[in-house]
């Protein structure tokens, strides 16, 4: 057994694909040490803005021996009219490496060949190595790659060293005009010139020894520590998010905290201002005072640690101040005019040619929102919140501010809004509209704010769809499937019962003609809005089968997602399969029952109709326990995170359910639905058409296969 290192070194690589590389190499590479059946034992990676690495412990010496067959030629072609071998047979065996008597025909669905079963692997490792890196290297998977120089091989920076150890055995690897060796580099300015590696085993350690940190899990803990550690000397609480830490962490090698200042005069921005400026434009961390409020002071991380570190400080600073300046205007000439002014400049601003203005849209938005209102039943506050909120809903889209920080949308029209003193529930509306920001993103906290956003979305979608500008494969350039997750998203958070097609229909309501929305339009809508409730719950971890029972079984969103938790929970109960072969039996033949038939008791003959007619009553409490309870568990929550717990306490109302079964297995057992006589035989089909109806409640049960959880 052997260590294997493999390092591709290049030119600064962007932050968004260290990771991302990362692992792209190390799923690349097992899948190729698979291919070429080269066992091996744990792999270790290490990524750097410099560098993708990886370490592969316990590499056996040679490619695991196996049988194969090879397919010769046919039947026909391999043996002359006296069974002798002919040249196609003999060729083929001396080419497999067996003797022709080895030579065997077989039928294995593709017509009479000649098959021949050899022994291949064996190969030393190291040899198979070779072509197995370079292909690694070429097949590295990426968003983006470029061509540099002469070089035919592209990849998402240029190639600037290669290192391929088999223990302290240099791989022979050749990709882009650069050939393996054992000499890798550390930090750009910390340590100059190659370092020689004695062996694989070596590699982290002597990294560390060159100002490298190149496990990105302990450079990330270190720069967090850093900027910690400056921000605690004094006496200030780090402001840390998630996101700056991680890009933060692939923008350098090893962490050299600075604490930095910035004018006080500053601090009367907006915190989202500052922070965004700080954290989305600069990649500084900014610090709270022991009061819980924004300090004038930042941590910045510089990959380079140097005598003075004053300069590096003042530079950080200079840059900063320069943003907030900036900023500072925008704040003040906004604010210089109200928000219902610059309402109007939505008319300048375009949203789509066929569509027209954004100020088109927003009056969309108007007539939508208050039908969904209705739709919904707000209060008397809420409408006065919605129809306020309306006036100046994405107006900040015309301002400074966000024409210069797209990213404050929304947070902008609540800042101005408090700042010129409309009534907090009205901004906060204004910011909860246009979230979510993206796939997982923050919901809106309010009623109204959810009115707004899932109008705007759902507009979009109708509005597109209407046009023929919809999502093909991959392709969505409008970002339509963001806009019905954000939709469904929200409707799920707010917990409302309400038919989504009302939702759409609702949307439709703002477009006054100048586009035909027709029927089969808003049902295309609502079937790629459903696509999105699958898709979510699929990132639950929801099976397909419950999927499919919970969404076609249901006419709201927050119905859907509770069926599907309550199916998954109850098909692992004792019973359940054998309950749902038995309803599929049910529903089969009560299809056939007349509209509008009725179960008459009179009407019975046989022993097993009046226990199940009397079943049904327990059953139908049961099932409406079992949705109460869940309705009870599982309050709205996040569409595509699963809760955080199980469901429970529902088992006195699965049994009320179950009773049902013994009665149900002994009626389909000793009854004889489709007799002579029309009136017992309807009366039966009416029977079998109530119990099915009852476990329809949960679902659209024939989606799920016996056995299936």
């Amino acid at each position: 057994m052997a260590t294997l290192l493999f390092e591709i070194g290049t030119e600064e690589l962007p932050s968004w694909f260290v990771q991302q590389g990362s692992d792209a190499l190390a799923d690349l590479l097992v899948t190729r040490l698979a291919g070429a059946s080269v066992e091996h034992g744990a792999l270790r990676s290490y990524a750097t803005p410099r560098r993708l690495a990886i370490v592969v412990e316990d590499v056996a010496e040679r490619s695991l021996r196996r049988q194969v067959t090879r397919r010769g030629p046919p039947e026909s072609a391999a043996f002359d009219a006296s069974g002798a071998p002919t040249r196609a047979a003999l060729g083929f065996a001396r080419s497999s490496g067996v003797d022709p008597t080895d030579l065997v025909v077989d039928d294995l669905g593709k017509g009479r060949y000649v098959y021949a079963t050899v022994e291949v692997g064996g190969e030393p490792t190291v040899t198979l190595l070779s072509a197995l890196l370079a292909g690694v290297v070429q097949d590295l998977p990426a968003p983006r790659k470029m061509r540099w120089a002469e070089v035919e091989t592209l990849f998402v920076r240029p190639i600037a060293w290669l290192v391929a150890l088999l223990d302290d055995v240099v791989v022979p690897v050749e990709v882009a005009g650069v050939h393996a060796g054992r000499a890798t580099r550390g930090h750009r300015f910390l340590h100059a010139g190659a370092i020689e590696l004695p062996h694989a085993d070596a590699y982290e350690g002597a990294l560390r020894g060159a100002s490298v940190i190149a496990d990105r899990a302990e450079r990330r803990a270190a720069v967090v520590e850093a900027a910690r550690g400056v921000a605690a000397g004094e006496g200030l609480e780090l402001v840390s998010d998630a996101e700056l830490e991680d890009e933060v962490c692939d923008l350098l090698e090893t962490p050299v905290a600075v604490l930095g200042a910035f004018g006080e005069r500053f601090l009367d921005l907006p915190d989202d201002v500052l922070g965004t400026v700080m954290i989305h434009h600069q990649r500084f961390f900014p610090t709270r005072g022991a009061d819980g409020r924004l300090a004038p002071r930042f941590v910045a991380l510089s990959n380079n640690r140097v005598p003075d570190g004053g300069v590096v400080r003042r530079g950080y600073e200079q840059v900063l101040r320069g943003r907030l300046d900036d900023a500072r205007f925008f704040w003040d000439a906004d604010r210089s005019e109200s928000l219902s002014r610059h309402a109007w400049g939505l008319s300048g601003i375009a949203f789509q040619k066929e569509l027209g203005s954004m100020g088109d849209k927003v009056a969309r938005i108007s007539t939508s929102a208050r039908q969904l209102a209705d739709v919904l039943g707000v209060s008397e506050d809420e409408a006065a919140t919605l129809k306020a909120a309306l006036r100046v809903f994405r107006a900040d889209l015309s301002t400074k501010m966000v024409h210069e920080l797209p990213e404050l949308e929304g947070t902008m029209g609540r800042a101005y809004a408090l700042a010129e003193g409309q009534p907090s529930e009205v901004a906060v509306a204004l910011e909860d509209g246009v979230l979510p920001r993206a796939h997982g993103g923050r919901l809106p906290s309010t009623r109204v704010g959810a009115i707004l956003s899932v109008a705007d979305r759902l507009d979009t979608l109708v509005g597109f769809f209407a046009i023929g500008r919809r999502p093909s494969g991959s392709a969505d350039p409008y970002g339509l499937r963001r806009a019905g997750v954000g939709a469904v998203r929200t409707v799920a958070a707010q917990g409302w019962r309400v038919p989504f097609r009302k939702l759409i229909d609702a949307a439709a309501s703002g477009f006054d003609g100048s586009v035909d929305v027709a029927d089969d339009v808003l049902s295309d809508v609502e079937a790629f809005a459903w696509d999105r409730v699958s898709a979510l719950l699929a990132e639950e971890r929801v099976p397909t089968p419950v999927i499919r029972a919970a969404v076609h079984g249901s006419r709201s969103v927050i119905g859907a997602a509770r069926r599907a938790h309550l199916l998954r929970a109850l098909m692992t109960r004792d019973g359940w399969v054998d309950l749902m072969t038995l309803y599929k039996r049910a529903a089969n033949l009560g299809r056939q029952a007349p509209d509008g038939a009725s179960v008459r008791s009179a009407l019975f003959r046989d022993a097993a109709e009046a226990p199940l007619f009397e079943a049904l009553p327990d059953a139908r409490r049961g099932v409406e326990r079992l949705m109460a309870g869940v309705r009870k568990q599982l309050v709205p929550w996040d569409l595509g995170k699963a809760p955080n717990r199980e469901l429970g306490g529902l088992d006195e109302a699965v049994a009320e359910v179950l009773r049902l079964k013994a009665p149900l297995d002994a009626f389909l057992d000793s009854v004889h639905v489709m007799v002579d006589a029309e009136e017992v035989r309807v009366n039966r089909l009416a029977l079998l058409a109530a119990v099915a109806n009852v476990l329809r409640d949960l679902g659209a049960l024939e989606h799920l296969e016996a056995g299936e959880a």
